[in-house]
């Protein structure tokens, strides 16, 4: 089991849902610990949403061209590695082939994207055999008409589906896995910042002062960004959690002008990228990582040796 929370965060002026999870996966053992597979999976997506009208497609090849609607969602998952990425597999290509077939071009809404990749988790698992206990847990966030939302899907085979989808604010803190501490630590000291950021933005400011009291708003949206990445970070570091761990990432939607783009960061740790082979012999290209030193402390590389100690490539994020 794993830990990814989402989040509204505005800090650095710009307004965008923020996700956060570790990387790693994990086995549970008879005795209740559990067993590291590996520090370096991927958990956090973004799909791309494309409408089309049902005469755009291509006769022969069976595809859908020309789009005329087109946008990004993201999803973070926990639980059973492979049942939920093959879940993002199934959820990935229904987003990314939605017909309109009337003739008409409506565009996708919140409720009803939660309510197809909810369909399709309860379908995928009426087939499945049930050996391994899988659990699914998804956190699905994007913006309906520029307005931001964050939607959870749980399966167990106890419970089957459960999905519930909220209209997301500055207080919004959603996750799933193993979160029940983490949600209370965060949750208690987002309140006090957000407490006292409201304070100072309750104070009037004159001419001359208002662009330092736009500063300390700022300061206090940085600061929730941070306690919120220091948490997730105690966690991984945290040897009690045995199926948390790994490097933390990010992945940010913003939406601007009614476009929504998104990016990924990660912490900067060592880590796979790829980014040291060119995929071409007539010049450079290549993945260039995008990494930031997450929290509020600074913590030393894990090094094993001499070698170990630089970073690789990567360019670092404010």
């Amino acid at each position: 089991m794993t830990l990814v929370s989402v989040r509204l965060d505005s800090s650095f002026g710009i307004h965008r849902i923020t996700a956060l999870a570790d990387s790693r996966a994990s086995i549970g053992r008879e005795d209740g610990t559990f067993k590291t597979v590996n520090d370096t999976t991927t958990k956090l997506f973004a799909l791309p949403i494309r409408c089309f009208r049902l005469d755009g497609l291509t006769p022969g090849i069976g595809s859908w061209d020309d789009p005329y609607y087109e946008t990004q969602v993201g999803l973070g998952f926990s639980g059973s590695c492979f049942e939920c990425l093959s879940l993002v597999a199934h959820i990935s290509r229904a987003f990314g082939a939605l017909i309109a077939p009337q003739g008409d071009e409506p565009r996708p809404e919140a409720g009803g994207l939660m309510n197809l990749a909810g369909t399709l988790i309860t379908d995928y698992f009426d087939k499945h055999s049930g050996d391994g206990k899988p659990v699914a847990l998804f956190l699905l966030f994007g913006f309906d008409d520029g307005r931001p939302w964050v939607a959870k899907l749980t399966w167990r085979a106890a419970t089957g589906l459960r999905q519930e989808l909220i209209w997301a604010d500055e207080n919004t803190l959603m996750t799933i896995g193993r979160d029940t501490l983490f949600e209370q630590y965060a949750s208690k000291l987002r309140s006090k910042v957000n407490k006292h950021r409201d304070d100072v933005r309750a104070k009037s400011a004159n001419a001359q002062d208002r662009d330092i009291h736009e500063l300390r708003v700022a300061q206090h949206d940085v600061a929730d960004k941070k306690l919120v990445e220091e948490g997730m970070l105690r966690d991984i570091e945290n040897e009690y959690f045995g199926s948390i761990g790994g490097v933390l990432q990010r992945l940010e939607l913003s939406c601007q002008d009614g476009n929504v783009s998104a990016g990924y960061t990660r912490d900067d740790q060592p880590y796979i990228d790829g980014s040291q082979w060119s995929v071409t012999t007539r010049g450079a290209l290549a993945p260039i990582p995008i990494v930031e030193k997450m929290g509020r402390q600074i913590r030393p590389w894990p090094a094993k040796d001499e070698d170990d100690k630089m970073p690789g490539a990567g360019i670092s994020a404010p």
